[in-house]
């Protein structure tokens, strides 16, 4: 028979089946809407034969709506380890907490399991020991080990001094880390407790915040209340801030449920929860709301880029190949436009021409200091995108070749290093930069570089020329190179380039 029950009451009965159930908890629920089938998952820190778990399956039965055509369930032991609970904690706190979770160490987490309960100490700097109790971390900490053990859990903190002094500005040690902490924030004015009093009054943009403990504020656009198959209330609410939008479920308590109901679009809140994913989409679980007032003179900052990096890492420039003979090199005879600032001349190999739908297979750039080309900069690149057949004939690269070669995250701070400072040139420079641009965005690097383009000076210089494409441009400088490999073409454009620049002198 098909029972309504809260899930502590549902919960009291498991436990109330086997001595052996009494810390059982219930981690999760999956349903498969496609198969109309539910999988309830618990977490027991004893072995469930599966005598016990037939019994577990008939309780679980009897609170499923019959909407569904199958129902199972699995049990997993997990048993409060000291071990596991220290890397839980230290994992949780570095993805939801970076700001200040940037020189946590695994030594700074202690815990000692007393029967049913576990007592934590974490050791932090007074900052963020007063960020961390201000905010409340401590209490979705606890919730969120009540998910993954079998205990009741207290936790604590411990104010430790500064061991050493640490240079901020090292790209090599906190690069990564520095990234996240430079996510932009909106100060909310007049804040009304609904259900939070730790929460304060500082929120991230939505557009910073993907996924971890966040909180976000804004006005709501929509808000819809529904009800859990077991009647249990809860709302979807939707906020947008101006950077993003985003939509939240929050499942109401007791004391929150009434002045949640009052919350009306337009209403401005601040919000605390879970940004993840579920079933492959986005997902925010809201545990905490708050009123407030959203700043009327708030102006959207400019979203924080990373500089060029101080070292090389994984793709190093190389001497240059000579490739024309001596005369060509003489900067007695080159303009003082061309000798007198530095040039990375560069291509790129694709997937394809739509910049949204494919990947770059390989970057070629040569360096142009006082006239002459002194280095050259060059990787092979595995796309997230396939290469297609017309794609290998046209340039020679394919699958196999790139299997094994990095991807473009791991190349792109080599690149924006070889490119710092200097003034970028390519031949019908929009399609380059733009890809350029576009995977430069998604590692946080601006490229501002000033562009300068041989198409563009070619039919500028070269007006009587019937076609200016780059290889009748090397025909007619007497330029050799092979077609439609990056740095063959880099070079063969830097050759170009020069040539076209002492025309213009010349003009």
């Amino acid at each position: 028979m098909y029972t309504v029950k809260t899930s502590d009451e549902f919960i009291a009965d498991i436990r109330g089946i086997d001595e052996r159930l009494k810390r059982i908890r219930l981690s999760g629920i999956e349903v498969e809407r496609k198969t109309q089938s539910i999988r309830y998952h618990f977490i027991c820190d004893s072995v469930v034969d599966d005598i016990l778990q037939s019994k577990i399956l008939d309780e679980v039965e009897k609170i499923t709506s019959p909407a569904f055509k199958s129902v199972s369930i699995t049990v997993k032991k997990i048993v409060s380890n000291d071990e596991l609970i220290n890397n839980e904690i230290f994992n949780y706190l570095k993805k939801g907490y970076p700001s200040v979770a940037i020189f946590l160490k695994q030594s700074d987490v202690r815990s000692t399991v007393f029967g049913d309960n576990v007592k934590y100490v974490i050791r932090f700097s007074k900052d963020n020991a007063d960020y961390i109790k201000k905010n409340g971390v401590l209490i979705t900490l606890n919730e969120y080990l009540a998910t993954k053990f079998c205990s009741e859990f207290i936790g604590d903190i411990e104010i430790k001094e500064n061991e050493e002094h640490i240079d901020l500005t090292s790209q090599d040690v906190f690069e990564s880390e520095l990234e996240k902490i430079q996510r932009r924030t909106i100060k909310v004015l007049d804040p009304v407790v609904i259900d939070d009093l730790t929460m304060g009054n500082i929120a991230f943009y939505i557009e910073d915040s993907t996924e971890g403990s966040v909180t976000v504020c804004g006005k709501i656009t929509e808000i819809t209340e529904r009800e859990t198959k077991s009647g249990k209330p809860f709302f979807i609410i939707h906020l947008d801030d101006t950077t993003g939008k985003t939509s939240g479920v929050y499942f109401t308590k007791k004391n929150t449920y009434e002045k949640i109901r009052l919350l009306q679009v337009g209403d401005a809140i601040i919000v605390r929860g879970n940004m993840g994913e579920y079933n492959g989409k986005p997902s925010f679980t809201i545990d905490k709301i708050n009123r407030c007032t959203f700043p009327e003179d708030f102006v959207k900052e400019g979203k924080f880029k990373s500089g060029a990096p101080k070292e090389y890492k994984n793709i190093f420039p190389e001497k240059a190949e000579t490739v024309r003979n001596a005369t060509f090199f003489d900067s007695g005879s080159l303009p003082e436009e061309l000798t007198n600032s530095t040039y990375v001349v560069f291509d790129i190999e694709t997937t394809g021409l739509d910049l949204m739908n494919n990947g770059i297979t390989e970057i070629g750039a040569v360096k142009i200091e006082k006239g002459r080309i002194v280095e050259q900069w060059t990787t092979l690149i595995k796309p997230d995108y396939p290469i297609p057949p017309n794609i290998t004939e046209l340039t020679g690269i394919d699958e196999e070749m790139v299997k094994n070669c990095p991807k473009i995250g791991a190349v792109l701070p080599d690149f924006m290093k070889f490119i710092n400072g200097a003034i970028l040139v390519a031949h019908n420079a929009e399609f380059d930069v733009k890809f350029i641009k576009r995977f430069a965005a998604m590692e946080e690097f601006d490229v501002n570089n000033k562009v300068l383009d041989t198409l563009e000076l070619s039919r500028k210089y070269m007006p009587s020329l019937r076609k200016n494409d780059l290889h009748t441009l090397a025909d007619y400088f007497g330029i050799i190179f092979r077609h439609h490999r990056a740095l063959s073409d880099a070079y063969a454009t830097a050759e170009v380039f020069i040539e076209l620049m002492k025309m213009k002198n010349s003009k």
